[in-house]
Order: C-alpha cells, then sequence, then structure tokens
C-alpha cells in the first residue's frame, strides 16, 4: 500500500495539466491571430494543423524515447514555452503581403510545435504507465477545459498577444514542478512570465497584428490610428485616414448626384477587414436621407426599429434622422459596445446612448428568438466582412444570421405592415441577393404566404444591395413609394413586385432551391450557378490533401516502422479500427455539439469556449472513472452513442422551453447536458489504450497517432459533410463511428480491461 500511495504522489497529473491548458491557451490565440491576420478559412485549419501536432508528438514519442538520451518532460515543458514565443514573434514580423507563402508556411510549421511538445510529454506518461491512462489523460483533458475558460477570459484582459507569453508561463511552471531544483525550469518560468507582462503592457509596440492581402491597412501613412482591442470575436480597430474625403468610408451607400454637406466619418475595422463607419454626430446627418438605406422608411412613419449588428452606428443614426420612436440595437461584439460607449460617444454624438435607443449586447439571432417585441422595421446591413467575401473565406463560416430560420423569426417580430432590409452586396452575377431573395421567399411561405414575390422589393446602388420583405403585398401605393424614392436618388429598382423579371422572379418562385438553414448554415458558401466548384469547397479539397499526405507521412509512417511486428495481430487490428472511429467520433460529435450551443447560448464565443471546456471536463471525469471500468469499452461506446443521438434531438426541445431563460440558467443547462455526453466520450479513449497496451506495449504510440490522424481528417470530413448535408448528418455519423468501436470490441474480447494497476506477484492459484 505504501508503494502505491508513492506512485500516485509522483505521477505527473499536475505537469499534464499545465502543459494541456498551455496548449489550448495558445491555439485559442492562433485562432484569433489568425483570423485578424489571414481569415476565417485559415483560422479554422488551425484546428486541422493542431491535431497534426499531437498526433506528430506520438510519434516522436515513438521514435526516441526508447534512447537513453532523450529530453526530459522539463526539457519538453521548456521547448513548449519556447516555441509559443517564437510563432508570435514570426507571425507578427513576417508581412503576409509581400511573401504570403513564407507567412502562411511559418504560422503552419511553427503554430504546430507546442503541440507536438504538450502531446509528447502525454504520450510517454501513457506509454509508462497504461494502467493509469485514464487518470494521466483525465489531467490532459481537464487542462485543456482550464486553458479555453482561461484563454476566453484572458483575451478582453491581456489582449491575444499576451495569451502567446501566458502558454509560455503555464508551460514553464509546468517545467518547473516536474523538476522544481533545476535552474534552467525556475530561469525559463522567470523569462516567460516577463514576456506575458511585457505583452500584456505593450503588445501594440512589441508584436501588431500585420494584415494579409485580403485585409485593411490601419497602420500607415495618411492613416491615424485612434484606437485598438481584441475581443472573443474580433480585433477592433478604430483609424481616421487624413489624406481621403472624409465620408468616402461610407460613400456606396449615397446618392452619386447629392452635393449638400455630409458628415465626416472615422472607420472602424473588426479583424483587419469588416468595416463599419463611426458618423461625427456633430455633422449634418440628414445627409444619410440620400443614402439606400433610408428606402424602409419610405414605408413607414415614426417606426420602432430593430438594428441587427450596429457596429459604427450608421443604422441607427439613420433610423433617429428619421423620426424613429424607439431603437432597439444588438450588438454581439463587446469591444465595439465599449468604444462606442465611452472613448468615441462624443464624436458619434453618443449614437449609442440617443433618445430612445437601447443596446443589447448580444448576439441577434438568439435576441430575437427570445424576444416578444413587435417592429416597424428591422434593419440588418451587410454585418460581415466584403473583404472575406472576396478572397471567399466567409465560404466556411456559419451564420445563424442567414438562414430560413432567422428569416422567418424576423418576419415574426414585424407589425402588420412593417418592413425587413437586409443590405448584402450586389455582384454580377447576383447570386448573393438571389440566396437573400429565397430565404425570405422560404420564410414567408412559412409564415403562409402564398406568393412570396408579391411581398419582396430589390434596389441596387453599384455594388451594394437592399432586400425589403414584409408580411403584406407591395401594394400599387406602397411599390410606387419605394420606386419614387429610388428614382430622386438614382437606385435602380432590380425587383418590382408588379413588373417581376428574372433573376429575382425565377429564384423566389423555385421551391426547389434549399437555402441555408439552422442544420447548414453556410450561406456564404451557396451553389454557384455557372458550373465552377464552389469556393468553399475547393478550400476543403485544397485542406484535406496535404491533411492526409501529411498525416501519414508524420504520424502513421514513422511508427508503423517502430511497431512493424505488432501490427499484424488481431489486437492490433482492432486497436487500429476503434481508434480510428474514436477520432471521427469524438470530433464529429465536439463540432455538433457546439454547433448547437451557438444558437442556444446566442454568444457564439461564449458557446465555444463554455461548450468545449464542459465537454473536455466532462470527457476528463469519464477518463478518471474508466480506472474502475463497469461497461468496458463496448458499453462506453454504446452509451456515447446514444447521448450524442439524443441530445441531436433533445437540444431542439430544450432550446424552445428555456430560451427566454436568464444566461447563467442556460449555461447551467448547457454545461450538464454537454458535460454528461462528454463522460463517456472520455471513457472509452483510455481503455482502448490500456487494451492495445496489455497485447503489446508498442501499440499505445500507434494508437495515439491513429486517433490524430483520424481527427485530422475528420475535422475536415466533418465540416464538409455539415455543408452538404447538414449537422444533424455529422453527429448521426459521429454516433455511427461509436457503435463500431462497440462492435469492433465485441467481436474480440467481451470482458472489460482493468486500468488498475497489475499484482506483480500474484498468489499461486490452488488447483
Amino acid at each position: 500500500m505504501k508503494r502505491r500511495d508513492t506512485a500516485r504522489v509522483s505521477a505527473p497529473y499536475l505537469p499534464i495539466f499545465l502543459v494541456s491548458a498551455a496548449a489550448m491557451v495558445f491555439q485559442v490565440a492562433q485562432t484569433r491571430l489568425f483570423s485578424a491576420s489571414f481569415g476565417y478559412h485559415l483560422a479554422y485549419l488551425v484546428i486541422s494543423v493542431s491535431l497534426l501536432g499531437v498526433g506528430f508528438g506520438a510519434t516522436l514519442s515513438a521514435l526516441f524515447d526508447r534512447r537513453a538520451r532523450r529530453p526530459g518532460p522539463p526539457a519538453l515543458a521548456l521547448a513548449l514555452a519556447a516555441s509559443a514565443l517564437i510563432a508570435l514573434v514570426a507571425e507578427t514580423r513576417i508581412d503576409p503581403n509581400r511573401v504570403i507563402a513564407l507567412a502562411v508556411l511559418a504560422a503552419y510549421v511553427l503554430g504546430s510545435l507546442p503541440f507536438v511538445f504538450a502531446s509528447w510529454i502525454v504520450v510517454r506518461n501513457l506509454k509508462a504507465d497504461p494502467f493509469r491512462s485514464g487518470r494521466l489523460y483525465a489531467s490532459d483533458l481537464a487542462g485543456a477545459a482550464g486553458g479555453s475558460l482561461v484563454a476566453l477570459a484572458g483575451i478582453s484582459v491581456i489582449g491575444v498577444p499576451a495569451l502567446y507569453g501566458l502558454a509560455a508561463t503555464l508551460a514553464a511552471a509546468a517545467a518547473l514542478v516536474a523538476a522544481p531544483r533545476a535552474a534552467r525550469s525556475a530561469v525559463g518560468l522567470a523569462l516567460a512570465a516577463t514576456a506575458l507582462v511585457a505583452l500584456a503592457g505593450w503588445s501594440e509596440q512589441l508584436t501588431p497584428p500585420l494584415p494579409g492581402p485580403v485585409k485593411s491597412e490601419v497602420v500607415g501613412p495618411g492613416i491615424i490610428h485612434e484606437a485598438a482591442r481584441w475581443d472573443p470575436q474580433a480585433r477592433v480597430d478604430v483609424v481616421r485616414y487624413t489624406d481621403l474625403e472624409s465620408s468616402l468610408p461610407y460613400d456606396f451607400l449615397m446618392d452619386r448626384s447629392y452635393t449638400a454637406p455630409r458628415p465626416a466619418s472615422l472607420q472602424m475595422f473588426l479583424d483587419l477587414g469588416a468595416s463599419t463607419p463611426i458618423l461625427d454626430g456633430g455633422g449634418e446627418l440628414n445627409a444619410l436621407r440620400a443614402s439606400v438605406i433610408a428606402a424602409p422608411y419610405a414605408l413607414v412613419d415614426r417606426p420602432s426599429v430593430l438594428v441587427i449588428g450596429p457596429g459604427g452606428g450608421i443604422d441607427i443614426q439613420n433610423a433617429l434622422v428619421h423620426g424613429a420612436r424607439r431603437v432597439d440595437a444588438v450588438e454581439v461584439n463587446r469591444g465595439v459596445v465599449e468604444l462606442m460607449s465611452g472613448a468615441f460617444a462624443a464624436y458619434s454624438g453618443d449614437v449609442y446612448g440617443g433618445p430612445g435607443v437601447r443596446i443589447y449586447e448580444d448576439e441577434a439571432r438568439s435576441f430575437v428568438r427570445r424576444s416578444a417585441a413587435s417592429y416597424d422595421v428591422i434593419v440588418m446591413t451587410v454585418v460581415d466582412s466584403w473583404a472575406a467575401l472576396a478572397s471567399g473565406s466567409y465560404a466556411l463560416t456559419e451564420s445563424y444570421l442567414y438562414t430560413e430560420e432567422s428569416f422567418g423569426d424576423y418576419l415574426r417580430h414585424l407589425e402588420g405592415r412593417g418592413v425587413m432590409a437586409v443590405g448584402r452586396w450586389y455582384r454580377d452575377p447576383p447570386l448573393e441577393m438571389v440566396h437573400t431573395a429565397q430565404l425570405a421567399g422560404r420564410a414567408l411561405r412559412g409564415r403562409g404566404v402564398a406568393d412570396a414575390g408579391r411581398h419582396m422589393m430589390v434596389l441596387r446602388h453599384g455594388n451594394f444591395g437592399l432586400l425589403l420583405a414584409r408580411l403584406s403585398p407591395f401594394d400599387t401605393a406602397s411599390a410606387a413609394a419605394v420606386r419614387r424614392f429610388a428614382g430622386e436618388h438614382g437606385f435602380e429598382v432590380a425587383y418590382d413586385p408588379l413588373d417581376p423579371r428574372p433573376p429575382f422572379a425565377d429564384a423566389i418562385a423555385d421551391r426547389s432551391a434549399i437555402p441555408a438553414t439552422d442544420d447548414r448554415p453556410f450561406f456564404f458558401a451557396a451553389d454557384p450557378s455557372d458550373g465552377r466548384i464552389p469556393v468553399a469547397h475547393l478550400i476543403l479539397y485544397l485542406a484535406l490533401f496535404p491533411a492526409v499526405v501529411l498525416s501519414y507521412a508524420l504520424l502513421l509512417l514513422p511508427v508503423r516502422r517502430t511497431v512493424r511486428g505488432a501490427l499484424g495481430t488481431p489486437a492490433a487490428r482492432r486497436a487500429t479500427l476503434q481508434a480510428a472511429g474514436l477520432g471521427f467520433g469524438f470530433i464529429g460529435a465536439e463540432i455538433v455539439l457546439l454547433q448547437r450551443l451557438t444558437l442556444y447560448l446566442g454568444q457564439p464565443a461564449v458557446a465555444l469556449a463554455f461548450g468545449l471546456a464542459a465537454l473536455l471536463a466532462g470527457a476528463a471525469c469519464g477518463s478518471a472513472l474508466a480506472a474502475r471500468p463497469r461497461l468496458g469499452v463496448a458499453g462506453s461506446a454504446l452509451l456515447s452513442a446514444l447521448l450524442v443521438t439524443g441530445l441531436l434531438g433533445a437540444m431542439t426541445w430544450i432550446s424552445d422551453a428555456t430560451l427566454a431563460w436568464a444566461l447563467p440558467a442556460r449555461l447551467l443547462i448547457s454545461a450538464t447536458c454537454v458535460a454528461a455526453v462528454g463522460v463517456p466520450l472520455g471513457a472509452v479513449f483510455p481503455q482502448v489504450v490500456a487494451r492495445a497496451a496489455a497485447e503489446d506495449a508498442r501499440l499505445v504510440p500507434w494508437v495515439w497517432a491513429m486517433n490524430g490522424v483520424a481527427s485530422v481528417i475528420g475535422s475536415i470530413l466533418a465540416v464538409a459533410l455539415a455543408m452538404n448535408a447538414g449537422f444533424t448528418a455529422v453527429g448521426l455519423c459521429a454516433a455511427g463511428c461509436y457503435v463500431l468501436v462497440a462492435l469492433a470490441s465485441v467481436t474480440r474480447v467481451r470482458s472489460p480491461v482493468s486500468l488498475a494497476p497489475r499484482e506483480t506477484n500474484p498468489a499461486p492459484r490452488r488447483i
């Protein structure tokens, strides 16, 4: 008993917890910095690269841990700390506009190294003591869960660059815990903590993000940088252009013949791409009457208005200029609200605190579903980035603002003759505006409207389009009011319900078209009509090929050479199938659960961090409980399949029943549901590891590498499947993977393998 207690004390649970937390903090920092510098599609691929690094760590463990001279855990933890800081320096020093290939390559390679070292530490301990794999794996998952929450809280407080310093500090602390008397560990912790303090206080001077080719310049000649702030949703920059016309940021909305004075403006950028003007509240705001976004006010007087995504406040100012008696505005980005209510309140004329204006810091879709209010005008003007759309990067973005169900929610909150105005970019062919009209058409038919085309009009001004939709049809008087407004300002009427013409008339009447839905919310990935491969699919194809090649070359091939003699056995084949099934199944279940929480909780960043933390915490508990298996691999896998499938159906009912509850209550419900699913999910893998180790210890790195390969490829395949068949299909496939794991288990060995330490000298059996 004394020997066993000593082993428990000396087990590296705390170092594993710390390095896993460091790796998760680093991943959050990478995705935020990538999103700001390069775009959403590259930020998405960070996940795949991190999983590749996790698998490569297992490969290195298999290759080098058998040697007498190998790096110890403190050295690996310090390498993690150093690689995190090196990645930050490289990513903020190599200009993507000059050498984009080198910038992306450096970010990918350097961005994988912290995960390599973290994984190496975890896999080494799993190999050294596979019968404690449940508790070791639980420490790994618990650290990742804690790191996710710490990173979410830290973004707004210390900024994204400082998160790199925090990751380095956590890793250096792990090194010191593993070797408390080592001088280099103490020095490493001191240096990492110094970097954290420096980055928290002077990151804009030391490591400012560099905008990529499709991003906007926020620093340079003729640009005065007024403010910068990191937020879980986006980085927010406010700039002033000194060598350009001050009204240029909103010129695309204005009547080209309008020559009267216009208010000056600043420009607010989100993630160095999406932009929104901040108009000078002391200027001549009546100029907005000559803008295309004034069109809905030609149909209503003294309206109550809902603004979705107010940004710099131009839609609020437009509503007030037109005599709105009440304006509710829903802004998801906390940084935007803080800047508009604080530093730029005076400049904008306190537009966020204007008469009758109420700001809600929330995700608009969730707010609308919970609200009981009705409005005369609902406005949503280009709530995303034109630059991002031009690059195709938003093709992989799940947008719950542009789905059939969301448009139905908006229409449900309109007064009898109220109007919804949705501004989108208008290009030839006008695919984006056509798909917007199709969403409105399906939503109108869902509200009992027979001829949806009679309830819409579309205006065009250059590259900008405006859809007007309402529950009451456009009659002669209302259509004439919109045509008169457009004629006075030189705007084109692209679709008139009293004179319907292609392409909008055909698209609205086409009942076979399937636009974006809540289950398949990829509005920007809609198939083009010219037969070319959609940009979203092209991105996935390009990501899948290197993922497969690199996974095989870096993960499987080196490990296979070290365990070649063990791979031909039935146990190896079973372990390979189970590891692959768990990799595909876990990543698929994770993606679906987070998707469901995004709608339920509203705030995407909170849903991501909190949902991921709850899932990993539940999985950590399951891994710890795996030391005393009762269900075994088959039972745990089948329970996982049942819970994933059940939660897919239950979340709709839970959401409808509790969506109006306060956020803390919904967080508690979410944590309970997701953690409950995570418990059996986390219990399966350590049992598979233990069973493989019982057959042949050489199989442990192979199982870890195979699981990593499946996770890398599965993260891409899951998105591809969601885009084509929806997230429900992804969830069912994930459940199917766990069923496959269960079947593979019972076909070989029916009794569960205990994860408790074996007795080294068992008592002789009496015959």
